[in-house]
């Protein structure tokens, strides 16, 4: 079972808080990820519930998890980008 949010500021959350481990990121359109993270228990929506309703983690934390999904975003979009080029003009 996984959860899956196209929320940065709440995958950030999640990650932060460890209740739930990351998976991955996978684009799902232009410019566009999805994050996910495995889910087990079906706890990510009383997460995300919490998360809403003012959910506190460290700074520390939050700025780690921050830099760590920004840069697996990053890697889903290139890896996409260069996927999709190869696909188009495969000459080059």
């Amino acid at each position: 079972m996984t959860f899956t949010t196209e929320r940065l500021p709440l995958a950030v959350y999640l990650h932060a808080t460890a209740d739930l481990n990351f998976s991955h990121c996978k684009k799902i359109a232009d410019d566009k990820v999805s994050f996910v993270f495995f889910d087990p228990s079906q706890k990510g929506n009383d997460l995300e519930l919490e998360f809403e309703r003012g959910g506190q983690v460290s700074a520390t934390a939050l700025f780690a998890s921050q830099k760590f999904l920004r840069r697996k975003m990053s890697e889903a979009l290139n890896n996409r980008k260069i996927g999709e080029s190869l696909v188009h003009n495969p000459r080059s």
